[in-house]
């Protein structure tokens, strides 16, 4: 009887060890990893079984969710069977939740028990609702949503909510932080009003008389510089224990990036053969003749490695022999991928994006020429100027498509006032040449566009008072008159509608008639362009200097050159820390650095300073 009592005893033990170490295991694979990618994820779903499966194929959503990949996540979600356990299901919530908010969707809240929520999951239900209040241009809502996230989120990710904090209470206009709603013991939430107050009182940029000098006008700008920093000192002074205390630096301008210490034995990695060798070497040009623009910055020993020449596994191999210390490059994206996936111990500031810019095993930079980035930078220039209607006219091809959900996710950003943006796809230049021969016009009508697709015909909108034209040159030379057509007057001479073009259309042999038909409309372009310096036209190859898009290669090789003395300084957020040669150059905590270009304004054919130039 003794003995099977002990047997009993050891069975009913063993079954709770078992479901015990189930139970942890399912725990323990809930548990997203931000290094891993979603094929990471299916491939483990795929080598498991029943609720780890699931678990995996939950992780595997997030990823997906993450990386934008938003059928397939769906679809994934659909397949999940019925019987979720508690944790399953808070899991499927949630991601079904971020998806709602990323295709701009409604989601029900009250779905979710916030009781029965950690930590962890907390702060994604309150990112949530984040993206659905932002949905709804709700600013109050906003407000104290960021709040909240500051609560639950993780020591790792405090800096950058914080950043992210104050880019959303310095965008306010003072009409809209005035209707914030704060209670008298929201004490953290009054701090950020006062400090957006401050900030927009005492940053404003000082207006340049013809008659000032260099001198002067860094004078003034060192004097708003430091009524700025007084200003926010004094802030800090009656919000001695405010969190954003822990990003002054950055508001106050006092954390910039200056030079390395010491020069750097540099691989750089171009394409200096076939069909990308036009734009590998003019990049290489541009990274050379940097020291004698800049002879106060250190010397770098380079070595230049041609992508068309090895496998990237061999040249990273190479550059290890040769004791490098940073790569620089490459250049085409596909093998920014591939780089990406080697994850090289020598860190790399990359000349180009990926679609996933997830942090990776080494230190990796961003720093791309990107028509998605110039159409953000567009999207705050014209919003500046106090638009509230947007229409985009962008190529029917994928480029297109991104460049206008590029402009609409930074419009949602910046708009308080529900205004959102629109597009209309135009064909090819034989679409364009053929329709404007049959007097076919360009109407000004769109419809809105969204995360990552265009609502339907059935939604057209009319009445906007700015165009967006991201097109080629002859594109444009079409796209012009036929609006013109269209509307049966001149587009952009009036105040009603403003033109606005992106630096693609910009090019040094443009015809009379192009200035002419252009006249008023504003467009962007990098400064080394604008400017036309005297000091870079000296050195700029003879082949360069009237071929703008390669002007604006050689000038990114400049760049990168400066970029690279700085390199161990470049994972901050850091807002226009170098006046570079492709624009005002910041940083993100991503590593990746993004431009604010030039805009100028055709004047009777004269391209002249707008006198409302970033």
């Amino acid at each position: 009887m003794n003995l099977k009592r002990s047997f009993c005893v050891m069975l009913i033990m063993s079954l709770f060890v078992f479901l015990v170490g189930c139970s942890f295991e399912s725990n323990k694979s809930l548990d997203f990893d931000e290094h891993q990618n979603s094929n990471y994820y299916l491939s483990q779903a795929d080598n498991s079984t029943g609720s780890i499966k699931v678990n995996w194929q939950l992780l595997a959503i997030r990823a997906l969710i993450k990386e934008n990949k938003f059928s397939q996540a769906n679809a994934l979600l659909a397949n999940l069977p019925l019987n979720l356990n508690a944790e399953q299901q808070k899991e499927k919530l949630l991601s079904e939740g971020e998806i709602a908010v990323k295709k701009r969707k409604k989601f029900d809240l009250n779905q979710f028990t916030l009781d029965n929520l950690t930590n962890s999951q907390l702060y994604r239900y309150y990112a949530i609702k984040l993206g659905l209040d932002i949905n709804n241009k709700d600013i109050n809502a906003q407000a104290h949503d960021y709040l909240k996230l500051e609560k639950y989120v993780s020591e790792t990710e405090k800096r950058q909510l914080l950043i992210n904090t104050w880019n959303f209470f310095r965008k306010l206009k003072s009409d809209k932080l005035g209707k914030i709603l704060v209670d008298e013991n929201e004490t953290v939430l009054r701090g950020w009003v006062d400090l957006a107050y401050t900030y927009q009182n005492n940053s404003n940029k000082h207006v340049s008389q013809d008659d000032d000098t260099p001198e002067t006008i860094a004078a003034k700008s060192e004097n708003q510089k430091q009524l700025l920093n007084q200003a926010i000192n004094s802030w800090a002074t009656q919000y001695p224990h405010h969190p954003a205390n822990e990003i002054i630096s950055i508001l106050t301008g006092g954390k910039t990036l200056s030079v390395d210490a010491n020069a750097k034995n540099v691989a750089l990695l171009l394409p200096l053969n076939g069909p990308s060798r036009i734009f590998g070497e003019t990049i290489r040009q541009g990274y050379i003749n940097a020291i004698n623009l800049f002879p106060q910055e250190p010397q770098q020993n380079v070595i230049v490695l041609d992508t068309t020449s090895a496998p990237m596994d061999t040249l990273i191999q190479q550059a290890q022999e040769q004791h490098v210390e940073l790569i620089v490059g490459p250049l085409l994206k596909n093998e920014v991928t591939k780089i990406k996936e080697l994850a090289p111990t020598i860190p790399v500031l990359a000349l180009n994006k990926v679609d996933s810019m997830a942090s990776s095993a080494n230190k990796m930079c961003f720093f791309a020429l990107s028509p998605e980035d110039e159409a953000k930078d567009a999207a705050g220039h014209i919003y500046s100027q106090n638009k509230v209607k947007p229409l985009l006219l962008v190529p029917q091809t994928d480029l297109g498509r991104r460049v206008a959900q590029s402009f609409a996710m930074e419009w949602s950003q910046l708009s308080t006032n529900n205004s959102q943006a629109y597009v209309q796809y135009f064909g090819n230049t034989t679409t364009l040449s053929a329709n404007m021969n049959h007097n076919i016009g360009i109407t000004l009508a769109g419809n809105p566009i969204l995360n990552d697709e265009v609502s339907s015909e059935g939604m057209l909108s009319t009445g906007f008072d700015a165009i967006y034209i991201y097109s080629s040159y002859d594109e444009l030379t079409l796209i012009k008159p036929m609006l013109d057509m269209g509307a049966n007057k001149t587009i952009g001479n009036s105040s009603a509608v403003t033109l606005y073009s992106s630096s693609k259309s910009h090019v040094a042999n443009a015809s009379n008639d192009f200035n002419y038909d252009m006249n008023k409309t504003e467009y962007a372009d990098i400064p080394m362009v604008i400017n036309q310096m005297d000091k870079v036209n000296t050195n700029m190859p003879s082949n360069i200097q009237k071929d703008y898009s390669l002007i604006r290669l050689y000038a990114m090789g400049i760049d990168a050159w400066r970029l690279a003395n700085r390199f161990n300084q470049l994972s901050s957020y850091q807002p226009n820390f170098l006046d570079g040669m492709t624009g005002k150059l910041s940083t993100t905590d991503q590593c990746e650095v993004t431009r604010t270009l030039s805009w100028q304004q055709y004047i009777y054919g004269d391209a002249k300073s707008d006198s409302k130039s970033e």
